[in-house]
């Protein structure tokens, strides 16, 4: 007596459908966090209860004054740099293009590692601590959450490029798909905090 077994295999299409709703409801659920924190920023600003949004200096403290806004353009620049090289991979997949797949993958990872390096020194030489008023404590937020985006975006970028030097998007790309997918939500976040933080 034999037993006969067969495998069913989901067509990739479908795969790649149920992943991309995952990953758009996860977006949802971040974008609205992105948005609460837009809307404490410009709260507490507007609010400035007891003058604590940049505190006035003390005999024990300086006076806490608002950080230039542009290493958080900067940012915003380079990541936006690395959509752009994540949509020519995804262009070159799309017409079998698997060598401008891989440029493209690779260029979109550096872009992202620069950008985390980047982000990271922005938060290390903050010339405050998180107790420094509601601005700094803001300021902290959206740094901390862009640097967060940006680890994730290296970790997926690695991930893209590596799949896409083993050849593994030669038959279905829905993969490089949902990168994009995040790629953009990672660049309109980072835009967001960089247009926050351009109004202390």
């Amino acid at each position: 007596m034999s037993v006969e077994t067969h495998a069913h295999h989901e067509h990739p299409d479908v795969v790649g459908s149920r992943n991309r709703l995952g990953v758009i409801l996860l977006l949802v659920a971040d974008i609205a966090f992105a948005l609460s924190m837009m809307f404490v920023y410009f709260y507490l600003r507007g609010q400035n209860v007891n003058d604590m949004w940049l505190p006035a200096a003390t005999s024990d403290h300086p006076a806490i004054t608002p950080l230039s806004a542009s290493p958080g353009w900067t940012v915003t620049a380079i990541a936006a740099f690395g959509l752009l090289a994540h949509f020519y991979g995804l262009k070159g997949v799309r017409a079998g293009n698997q060598t401008q797949l891989k440029l493209g993958s690779l260029v979109a990872f550096v872009a992202s590692a620069v950008a985390l390096v980047y982000q990271f020194n922005t938060i290390a030489t903050a010339p405050f601590t998180f107790n420094d008023g509601a601005y700094v404590s803001c300021f902290y937020m959206f740094a901390i959450l862009n640097f967060v985006h940006l680890a994730l975006t290296v970790f997926i970028s690695l991930g893209n490029w590596n799949r896409s030097r083993l050849g593994l998007y030669v038959s279905d790309h829905w993969h490089v798909d949902i990168v994009r997918v995040w790629w953009v939500w990672m660049v309109v976040s980072s835009l967001l905090g960089a247009f926050a933080l351009s109004y202390p």
